[in-house]
């Protein structure tokens, strides 16, 4: 079977931000706006030490970001992280009684985060309305309820 594409697939305009070059204004909106209180990366640095030292080390953030940007940053050393297991309980006996997190570098984080919210403005765009799958604040109990509704109208009416 063969699939035409051309009118399967919906041509969507105006995306080209989501590969603009990263803009200082976004860096430091995601630095200001991150909680400090998370666990540092690899490389130890903290989002604590991030904001108490931006105005120090912001010069060679800009600088990563636009070798991000351009395909020069060495991501061998940026894109490494370390999975710890945090405890869910006191009583410790099966694998599953722990939270397995990653701990990323902070640098990683904030390209990631720039990336993220880029995207959060033309996600409804690009995906269909029936998918709740990496929408800020949507959750699949939204998905369930619509599906629910409709049927609920549609055997009901």
């Amino acid at each position: 079977m063969l699939f035409d594409l051309a009118n399967l697939v919906t041509q969507i305009n105006d995306l080209d931000m989501l590969a603009a070059l990263i803009l200082e204004d976004e860096i430091d909106f995601v630095v200001k706006h991150m909680p400090i209180d998370k666990a540092p990366g690899p490389n130890d640095f903290n989002r604590f030490f991030l904001k108490k030292c931006w105005q120090f080390i912001k010069g060679d953030f800009y600088s990563l970001c636009s070798d991000f940007y351009s395909g020069n940053a060495n991501l061998g050393c940026i894109n490494t992280s370390y999975i710890t297991l945090v405890p869910k309980k006191d009583n410790l006996k099966t694998v599953s009684d722990f939270y397995p997190i990653s701990l990323m570098n902070i640098t990683l984080k904030v390209i990631a985060k720039i990336l993220a919210n880029r995207l959060q403005i033309v996600i409804l765009k690009i995906v269909h309305r029936n998918q709740y799958g990496f929408i800020r604040s949507c959750m699949i109990q939204d998905c369930l309820a619509w599906s629910y509704e409709y049927i609920h109208q549609c055997h009901y009416s």
